[in-house]
């Protein structure tokens, strides 16, 4: 890793540089951070102003937090994050975390970006409307102004796309690993835990209005399947589940995949509490509302319910930054 960022020093003469490196390999935290102590070695850190940004505004609080906290730093010294209607920084920020919108909303202001000397645009491969204009106006910007330093971050191997576009600018690839991950799919789920699949069980009353949201699901139910449904039943009556039980197998065959199942989702919770080690558990919905109507739901359960046995977290795009 060392080996790879003193590259990217002796690169950054260059106007754009383009890296990639897989996931954990610590492009997001590290790589700024040895910019800044670059420019600090060379006596420029006085004058050095680096803009690292994120897709997410959660992501670029919690990205700030990390860096300051690695460096020994209040979060608003050295480093700081500025989203939508909430930032953190002082007069000492040398190393600024935003999100692509912030940094294009400066620009409508700033165009020349002034007194900024690096930028550095993370996950570039999460091809964005903001992202992919922010690359144009970049572009246009380096002509105005040569001297700023142009960063390109991917999680992905599609650096060659970005670097043509900046006329074949140099191309760095980071080295890492991945934690090794264990897949369980539905069927493996069902034969664990036991857990049956009725057509009843599969109907989300959650939420306001729950007799309404049951008789709706209810309806749609009995009507003709969604082409989503559609497909997954042919792909079950396809596979072969001759080694899963005959319990499993009639789970499978009523399975609705237009339910989120979040009785399923509760079940799997349980068993997790009751039989696993004690960790942590994160369940990705598809917005606010289903978040926040699992948790209502669990909150409701004797087991999950309890604080003194399981902490329920939120965690949105919506919701505030806790104090720091």
């Amino acid at each position: 890793m060392a080996g790879t960022m003193l590259m990217i020093s002796d690169k950054l003469p260059t106007t754009v540089i383009v890296v990639s490196g897989e996931t954990g390999c610590g492009k997001t935290t590290q790589l700024p951070q040895y910019i800044l102590e670059s420019e600090i070695e060379a006596a420029r850190g006085a004058v050095c102003s680096i803009i690292c940004t994120q897709p997410r505004r959660i992501s670029a609080m919690s990205v700030s937090e990390r860096v300051a906290a690695e460096r020994g730093e209040k979060l608003g010294d050295s480093v700081g994050y500025k989203v939508r209607l909430e930032g953190m920084k002082g007069r000492d920020t040398r190393l600024l975390f935003c999100t692509t919108g912030i940094l294009l909303r400066r620009l409508l202001v700033d165009r020349h970006l002034k007194g900024v000397t690096h930028v550095i645009v993370d996950e570039i491969h999460e091809r964005g409307m903001n992202e992919d204009f922010l690359l144009i106006v970049l572009k246009e910007l380096l002509h105005r102004r040569p001297e700023l330093r142009l960063i390109l971050m991917s999680a992905t191997l599609n650096a060659e796309l970005f670097s043509s576009y900046f006329g074949g600018a140099p191309m760095i690839h980071i080295p890492g690993f991945t934690y090794p991950v264990r897949s369980y799919f539905l069927e493996n789920i069902l034969e664990m835990t036991g857990y049956r699949l009725t057509s009843y069980n599969q109907i989300d009353d959650y939420g306001q209005e729950k007799v309404w949201k049951m008789q709706k699901q209810a309806q749609t139910l009995k009507k003709r399947k969604s082409q989503i449904a559609s497909a997954v039943e042919d792909a079950v009556e396809a596979a072969d589940f001759k080694d899963y039980s005959l319990r499993t197998q009639d789970s499978l065959s009523c399975w609705n995949p237009d339910s989120i199942g979040f009785n399923l989702i509760e079940y799997v919770l349980c068993h997790i509490v009751k039989k696993e080690r004690p960790g942590a558990v994160l369940v990705f919905m598809t917005g606010w509302d289903d978040i926040n109507s699992l948790k209502d739901q669990l909150q409701s359960h004797p087991l999950l319910g309890d604080p003194s046995k399981v902490l329920l977290l939120a965690c949105h795009a919506i919701l505030a930054a806790k104090p720091v």
